[in-house]
């Protein structure tokens, strides 16, 4: 590669690459230099260009590796593949014979002879992990993987597996990870780059306050608009808390929530129920004390459906809420129909409320609509009053709400308003019919023309669709993900200057969600600045000297004037407390030389069918649930330890050489007595039983809930003369099965 300097640009002469088309901007060439030989992260704001920086890095490794290397593009949908596709024959000089698309549609026979004779392949994730699985052919020959949205590498989506298989069939190859929104948790991030095979110091980020990359992005305006519940939304609102209050005081009179107060339904929230749900399968499964768990199980339904209808009323609106009490009671009249829903479809307080919606629907109709709705009329009005020829995207979470909304702007009295629906490939009915590719990239073409002005979606267009400029985007309904967030918020300000609305439901969970969303997004931020804020693991080894990289500035959220009136309320300051740990600078991340375990099970994608004959099995030492969370990254670390190990179907979490029993357990899923039956039985088998509470991801619900939780745990322990130890980090659990398999395995006794 020659470099040399024309016009205050570095400018780089590459025989892969057509100089003429590009426009090259040195932040980019900078980070791609620095990717080009080794695994990396690339964090960029939307509409920084990650593409032509993969461009970038394709052209420089192909320098360094064998002619006729392969390189691998992979993103999650067939429309964001096709862009790569265009993106990369239009700038790479590389003969377009050579570049080939893969999806699920191309057939599986196919699949192979076009991989053979292609160098540039792209990819959707799943059907290049169904060839690896079925062992189609090997990436011996492929010199890089581009991951891009990457930050969907985690637990068992298909990015993890295709990691694993090519660090294990080519060593020597690059990855090369692009994302914007990588998560806000130090954890998150870490386990991204621990899956990705990434070393922390090769995340290569910037903001939009960054001095090389400021000028490239257009200003971006975010305002809040919070709107109250009019009173038959509140009405409704209150009548559904009632229902919710009654069904979550009978779990925890029975024990299986550990909150015990009046308002019940102000401490419990909606992932507690779906948490609980988890742990009543499990005992109706296991040989367990079933006391009440069935009974438990239908009622804890309940009150997820209606922690659904509060949702409903809050963010779409008693028009939707009628739309789902429809359905629910004609789903309740079927023979399959679960009992929750029965028992909830015959409730009269339920009754009355539709009785009242259906009332309001055909007397006044206009009660029923969300408040968000008229403000949302109220915003394009102006938009295109100010800008007729302005685009504007609204995300909307549910697809009756998608269509409610279609429906009412197309019947508004403006003209200028001209909207369509934009919806995923699904149908769930035949009135909600789901929308093919085709018709997709036809509806956004018409967008782009101007034939409609604003496109009303789900979470569709959020990322992986080449949608055309937006002027202003709306969330019509606000999600706490700071992924999801970033995504919706970076469809705008890429060309032209653009704006972003929340519209949110003021003193409800959509307010909290709203905070939760831009707290996770300053956090990211922050916890993006420098490797030793991720370096958070546990090791027996004395401190080592740890390289930085060089810190990034405090980002802090943007708080612009809004040009639309709302209320603004400041975030609460979130205080973490991290232990000092001792790190060995001699085990960090980097490309494995030699092969790892796989982190998702072959056998699970490929259907029973044989592929090879099966090894001689050899008894291991140490037996991990397959449902065993994976955040504890545990198989890596006894791969890389040498620990023989087995994934097994089992009821227990994990045992080591048969003699300890390890079992994690949910602080609030808790239940001593219950708990203590099954190691009184237990405990003729093992010698040692080791129950571990798991507060790694533990948020609390008032102050010193987790201190109490411990103490609560840690008396039980002591009590019944059992092993009962809390975690904060999930490199504590390693680090006690660790020692207890190292003194197992030396002394041979506990």
């Amino acid at each position: 590669m020659i470099e040399s300097e024309r016009e205050g640009r570095t400018m780089i002469n590459n025989a892969y690459l057509k100089e003429k088309s590009i426009e090259k901007r040195d932040y980019q060439l900078k980070i791609a230099r620095a990717c080009a030989s080794k695994n990396s992260l690339v964090v960029l704001p939307t509409g920084l260009g990650k593409t032509i920086i993969g461009v970038f890095v394709a052209a420089l490794t192909l320098e360094k590796f064998p002619e006729k290397s392969k390189i691998i593009v992979l993103a999650p949908t067939r429309p964001l593949i096709n862009q790569h596709y265009e993106s990369f024959v239009n700038l790479m000089s590389i003969p377009e014979n050579e570049f080939v698309v893969l999806t699920g549609k191309t057939p599986a026979d196919s699949r192979v002879e076009l991989f053979e004779t292609h160098q540039i392949i792209f990819y959707t994730p799943q059907t290049l992990r169904n060839d690896l699985v079925n062992l189609k052919y090997s990436l011996e020959h492929t010199c890089l993987v581009i991951f891009d949205e990457a930050h969907h590498a985690s637990k068992d989506y298909a990015y993890t597996l295709i990691a694993d298989k090519f660090v294990e069939q080519n060593p020597d190859g690059v990855i090369l990870g692009l994302t914007a929104s990588p998560g806000a948790s130090k954890e998150k991030i870490r386990t991204l780059c621990e899956n990705l095979y990434v070393p922390l110091e090769n995340i290569h980020t910037r903001t939009r306050k960054d001095e090389d990359v400021k000028n490239y992005l257009k200003p971006m305006d975010v305002h809040k608009i919070g709107v109250n519940l009019t009173e038959l939304m509140a009405d409704a609102y209150y009548a559904v808390q009632i229902l919710l209050e009654v069904r979550l005081q009978y779990l925890s009179q029975l024990n299986f929530l550990n909150s015990k107060s009046e308002k019940l339904h102000t401490k419990i929230i909606r992932k507690d129920l779906l948490k609980l749900n988890g742990e009543l399968t499990r005992l109706v499964n296991s040989d367990g004390d079933k006391t009440g768990v069935y009974s438990a199980l239908s009622i804890n339904a309940q009150g997820l459906i209606l922690f659904h209808m509060l949702e409903l009323i809050e963010q779409q609106g008693l028009d939707v809420l009628l739309i789902y009490l429809t359905k629910m009671k004609a789903k309740a009249r079927k023979k399959t129909s679960s009992k929750a829903l029965k028992v909830l479809a015959r409730d009269h307080r339920l009754n009355q409320i539709f009785i009242e919606l259906k009332k309001n629907e055909d007397f006044s109709p206009q009660k029923l609509i969300h408040p968000k709705y008229y403000t949302l009329e109220s915003l394009l009005i102006q938009e295109f009053e100010n800008n007729p020829g302005s685009r504007v995207l609204v995300f909307v979470k549910l697809r009756d709400s998608v269509k409610n909304i279609v429906h009412k702007l197309k019947a508004s009295e403006n003209n200028a308003i001209k909207p369509s629906r934009f919806v995923g490939q699904s149908t769930k009915s035949q009135d909600d019919k789901g929308m093919s590719q085709k018709q997709q990239l036809e509806i956004l073409e018409q967008f782009k023309r101007g034939q409609y002005n604003v496109l009303v979606s789900t979470n569709v267009g959020e990322e992986g669709l080449d949608i055309a400029e937006c002027d202003l985007v709306v969330f019509y309904d606000v999600v706490a993900s700071e992924i999801r967030f970033i995504q919706r918020k970076g469809r705008t300000a890429r060309h032209r200057e653009g704006k972003v609305i929340i519209l949110y439901c003021k003193g409800t969970h959509d307010e909290i969600y709203m905070h939760i969303a831009l707290t996770k997004l300053k956090k990211m931020n922050v916890n993006l600045k420098g490797e030793k804020q991720l370096h958070t693991v546990y090791s027996n080894k004395m401190p080592q000297n740890i390289p930085r990289i060089k810190e990034l500035k405090n980002i802090q959220v943007e708080k612009n004037e809004p040009k639309f009136s709302y209320i603004e309320r400041p975030l609460e300051k979130i205080i973490t407390s991290e232990k000092k740990v001792n790190i060995d600078n001699n085990k960090k991340i980097s490309k494995v030389r030699n092969k790892r375990e796989i982190q998702s099970s072959l056998s699970a994608f490929s259907q029973g069918k044989s592929i090879a004959p099966k090894p001689k099995k050899i008894k291991s030492d140490i037996k991990i649930n397959v449902s065993f969370p994976v955040k504890f990254g545990l198989r890596k670390k006894f791969h890389k330890d040498g620990f023989s190990f087995e994934i097994v179907k089992s009821i227990l979490d994990l045992t080591l050489f048969d003699k300890v029993l390890v079992q994690i357990i949910d602080p609030r899923g808790f239940d001593g007595d219950t708990l203590l039956k099954k190691y009184i039985l237990l405990s003729k088998k093992y010698n040692l039983i080791v129950s571990v509470f798991d507060f790694v991801d533990f948020k609390q619900e008032f102050d010193n809930e987790e201190k109490l939780l411990k103490k609560k745990f840690s008396d039980w322990g002591d009590d019944n003369k059992l092993q009962a130890i809390n975690i904060d980090l999930s490199e504590e659990l390693y680090f006690i099965l660790k020692n207890i398999y190292l003194h197992v395995k030396n002394e041979g006794v506990l």
